[in-house]
């Protein structure tokens, strides 16, 4: 991969597209997006007007395949709705797993949860609560980034219940193991993405993988998805922490949005406000990195929810919740309602959502 960031200048963003006819262009607030697949390498050329700058990135053509069209609603059998999954924090402290629920009746997930003992288990029969009969109908499975708390159920779950499952796609940025910077991460992070495509090489070689870019739009059964924030706005600058190759997806149900940070860190966050600016505006949001610490004060006012969702524990939540950043959210008037995994369980969000009106889903713990 290949990154070169130049000064915004009018004019030149199409300049530069000129360069690469046929490709397709988007807008993002004030940003712009032109993304080009040619017959060896991508190009995705981003102009950020608010930081000041236009960064082209060129890589090689994915290797697993195209994007999958667009989905529109062929036939509603039920109501939109996204699910909290309270994930089984008995062994580690952290974990982030949603369900969204299709109007078509088929699964976009979302990360899934950490490799504990059964939390595949659970996931599985969960959904098969949802959809009793057939291969479960999972449209999408979209990892924020590759950290085993987030990931780690999934690979578990396809060696598992391989026969039971269909998976349209998966989306994914992850930073390659080829980069420099790569080797300062920890080693166990390293070879948890190495396990992630052992898996699906072996696993599920024929589900279609969407290498998401910033700018990036697509459609499933009505509910619209779009890419605020990959690693890839962050070069030629170092990544730093892992957490930070977060990828931020935000999705529209009806006219609410609903914004997940994954665990994307202070740095980050500075130059995703840079980037969209008052376009970060969502009704629901995510809380980064389970509340521990990242993010910004600046970043939620630009969010200014009306609901925050914490995918974290009772421990987690009462241990941070004084910590800067948490206390002001916390105390954000626009929020009019805060939903915590560990302290409320499981809930069920009809969407579009109405502050207090979650149900709560009974998904058993396993025993250790």
């Amino acid at each position: 991969m290949k990154v070169t960031v130049q000064p915004y200048e009018k004019g030149l963003f199409e300049a530069l597209c000129k360069e690469y006819t046929g490709g397709n262009l988007s807008e993002m607030g004030n940003a712009r997006f032109y993304t080009h697949c040619g017959k060896e390498q991508l190009t995705h050329i981003s102009e950020y007007s608010l930081c000041n700058e236009i960064r082209t990135v060129t890589c090689p053509l994915p290797e697993y395949g195209t994007k999958p069209e667009s989905t529109s609603l062929s036939e509603k059998k039920n109501d939109a709705s996204l699910y909290q999954i309270c994930v089984d924090n008995r062994r580690i402290n952290c974990g982030m797993s949603y369900v969204l629920h299709l109007p078509d009746g088929r699964f976009f997930i979302i990360d899934g949860g950490y490799f504990s003992k059964g939390e595949d288990s659970r996931l599985y029969s969960f959904l098969r609560t949802l959809q009793p009969e057939g291969k479960l109908a999972i449209a999408g499975w979209f990892f924020s980034h590759a950290h085993q708390d987030h990931i780690g159920a999934f690979i578990d779950f396809v060696w598992q219940y391989r026969g039971e499952y269909e998976i349209d796609a998966l989306y994914y940025t992850f930073p390659s193991l080829s980069l420099p910077e790569v080797e300062h991460f920890s080693s166990f992070d390293n070879s948890t993405i190495r396990e992630f495509f052992y898996c699906i090489d072996r696993a599920i070689p024929e589900v279609k993988h969407c290498y998401l870019h910033t700018g990036d739009r697509f459609s499933l059964a009505s509910i619209d998805f779009e890419v605020l924030f990959t690693h890839e706005d962050i070069y030629p600058e170092k990544i730093g922490t892992f957490n930070n190759t977060s990828t931020v997806l935000r999705f529209t149900c009806e006219g609410q949005s609903v914004l997940f940070l994954g665990d994307l860190q202070t740095a980050s966050c500075r130059k995703l406000e840079l980037m969209m600016g008052e376009a970060l505006k969502s009704d629901v949001v995510q809380i980064a990195h389970h509340g521990f610490n990242g993010s910004t004060v600046e970043t939620y006012d630009l969010v200014s929810p009306e609901i925050a969702l914490w995918p974290t524990c009772a421990d987690g939540y009462h241990g941070n919740c004084e910590r800067t950043v948490n206390a002001h959210i916390i105390a954000m008037p626009c929020v009019k309602e805060h939903i915590i995994a560990g302290i409320h369980g499981s809930r069920k969000l009809s969407l579009p959502y109405t502050a207090g009106s979650s149900t709560e889903v009974d998904i058993p713990l396993l025993p250790l």
